[in-house]
């Protein structure tokens, strides 16, 4: 799951490291950062005269800077302007790219939540047989202790048994000796 999330980013910052350009050179050989794009927080509908370089950068500064946290659902919605208003752009191929990566992430992002959901519940129910296979250990170490003092109990009654057995034999041999010596 994550592997696909740094692949989905990884090709993002690809993308716009390709359309990067180089940082300009003055005469006296001193590298100056490029100019920040200014981010425009709210847009009226009358403001759609932006030139599609301009509405492409607008786009992706919603995907995310110091300034501005990630909005997916703005950046896609300037990238379908794009789309629509310029169709000849130079920014329509990465702007397509861009709203179908848009569209994988919040569907990851909505597969993270349900799988998160079944892990959830996952757990609870292997808490919830963790419990119940605790309990039934308990009942059958009772239940052995049980058979276990039953077959003791049942052992010395049957010794006990034998012994009267035994011994009412031997009464019995004592009885016909008895006989005899009686006739």
């Amino acid at each position: 799951m994550y592997k696909k999330r740094w692949f989905v980013l990884s090709l993002m910052i690809m993308f716009l490291m390709s359309c990067a350009s180089a940082v300009p050179i003055s005469p006296d050989k001193t590298v100056y950062p490029p100019k920040t794009v200014p981010v425009i927080k709210e847009k009226d509908i009358v403001d759609r005269s932006m030139s599609d370089t301009d509405l492409f950068h607008d786009a992706v500064s919603y995907l995310g800077n110091i300034e501005v946290t990630v909005d997916y659902l703005r950046a896609r919605s300037e990238f379908e302007l794009l789309v629509k208003t310029y169709p000849k752009s130079k920014w329509r191929n990465l702007s397509e790219t861009f709203i179908r990566i848009i569209d994988d992430i919040k569907a990851y992002q909505a597969k993270s939540i349900s799988n998160q959901l079944l892990l959830d519940k996952a757990q609870a129910d292997k808490g919830r047989l963790l419990q119940e296979s605790e309990q039934l250990k308990k009942e059958i170490r009772l239940l052995n202790d049980k058979q276990q003092t039953e077959t003791t109990r049942l052992l010395q009654e049957n010794e006990q048994l034998k012994k009267d057995i035994q011994l009412l034999k031997n009464l019995e041999i004592q009885l016909q000796k008895r006989e005899r010596t009686l006739r």
